[in-house]
């Protein structure tokens, strides 16, 4: 499955269609939440999607389609079946909450080709008539695979956009790359973003951080304004507006990076990072979350399947303890950026020599070292 985005132009009118849409599709979510909660605190049981389907048929007023209904009795059961999930693994997962406005953003519908579906032309796409029936929308790229649903959703920035969901057909198998360095180790680090085994090293953007004194004043800027006013709301939004900036740039590093390596290589060795672990180190947190690393290795994993290519992750452990040209441990405290071995003398960069025993645990050197503990991978077989 495959989305595509598109920016949509609708008019005055369509506009406030849209936007009366999200006010009372939201409302009658947070109906349904009250209902199930209601129903679980009397007989300790949630009702089905069916039940809260058919409790519910008819309720979409005057702007919402009935179809949007069916996806809110979706969005709400798949939110449920997440926090029982949690619940029976032990882990920490909050119960479904109602929505406020600013955590409510996008318009469902079912069904492209009833529901949703773009005209002849490719210069409008019709949806419902209480949504506005003809929205313009701009095609910048083709839609590939078939599609099957579409999300209208309000972006921080104040413009509409298509977001239409296709099943695309699977990949063809491709031929061993014939390129000199068919693999590669990567490292994700802090001080540069990722240093590879080849000794080369993308610098660390961190969007964030450089936005922060951009960030800082709009937010004390929004702090001044009185709650419930009109200049707060407005304050917000820029506050909003600077996030989403932060978002797109990150992402937009995210996909070139990841594009670069995943057609060059045909074996790509990364970490296995528990990056939920990593960030309760407070002192470390803000920089891990703005490198982004677990959105950085989902890209590259799906980059490199589109090219035929393969992602190995490996056990993270002793990456940087252990010397990649003798095995030996060399204990060494995250202040220490160089490595250097007393056993065999070898020297080299920290990330460097890390990426090293990546490449060579992933099992892409034969000669390499093994891992300490015995484990080569955990997600993907040996080479």
């Amino acid at each position: 499955m495959r989305t595509f985005e598109y920016r949509l132009y609708p008019n005055k009118a369509q506009r406030a269609l849209l936007m009366a849409c999200l006010a009372e599709s939201r409302q009658l979510y947070n109906e349904m939440l009250a209902t199930a909660k209601q129903l679980y605190e009397e007989k300790a049981t949630f009702p089905s999607k069916y039940n809260l389907q058919k409790q519910f048929k008819g309720c979409g007023g005057e702007h919402v389609p009935a179809t949007t209904v069916q996806m809110l009795t979706d969005r709400l059961d798949k939110a449920f079946k997440r926090f029982f999930a949690l619940k029976e693994l032990g882990e920490k997962g909050g119960f479904p909450r109602f929505k406020k406005p600013n955590r409510w953003h996008s318009i469902q519908l079912r069904q492209y080709g009833k529901d949703a579906y773009l005209h002849e032309d490719k210069k409008y796409l019709i949806v419902p008539k209480k949504l506005g029936h003809f929205l313009k929308i701009k095609l910048h790229r083709p839609i590939e695979g078939t599609p099957k649903t579409v999300h209208l959703v309000h972006r921080a920035d104040g413009h509409w956009y298509a977001l239409i969901v296709c099943e695309t057909d699977p990949e063809p198998e491709h031929l061993p790359c014939a390129c000199e360095h068919p693999a590669i180790g990567i490292d994700v680090g802090l001080k540069s973003f990722l240093p590879d085994s080849e000794g080369n090293a993308v610098e660390n953007p961190r969007f964030y951080r450089t936005s922060q004194k951009t960030l800082r004043r709009k937010q004390r800027q929004l702090c001044r304004r009185k709650k419930g006013s009109y200049r707060r709301r407005k304050a917000a939004c820029l506050v909003a507006k600077t996030h989403l900036k932060i978002k797109r740039q990150r992402r937009d590093h995210h996909f070139k990076v990841a594009k670069r390596y995943a057609e060059s290589y045909h074996h790509i060795a990364v970490e296995d990072l528990t990056i939920t672990t990593m960030v309760k180190n407070h002192h470390l947190a803000k920089s891990i979350m703005d490198a982004s690393w677990g959105a950085f290795l989902a890209i590259l994993e799906a980059k490199a399947e589109n090219a035929g290519h393969q992602v190995i992750r490996v056990n993270p452990r002793f990456t940087t303890q252990a010397c990649s040209h003798c095995g030996t441990l060399i204990q060494k405290s995250l202040s220490v950026r160089t490595h250097m071995c007393t056993s065999c003398g070898f020297v080299a960069d920290r990330d460097v020599n890390a990426a090293k025993n990546i490449l060579s645990w992933a099992g892409a050197r034969p000669s390499g070292a093994k891992h300490p503990d015995g484990d080569v991978s955990l997600r993907s077989p040996q080479l």
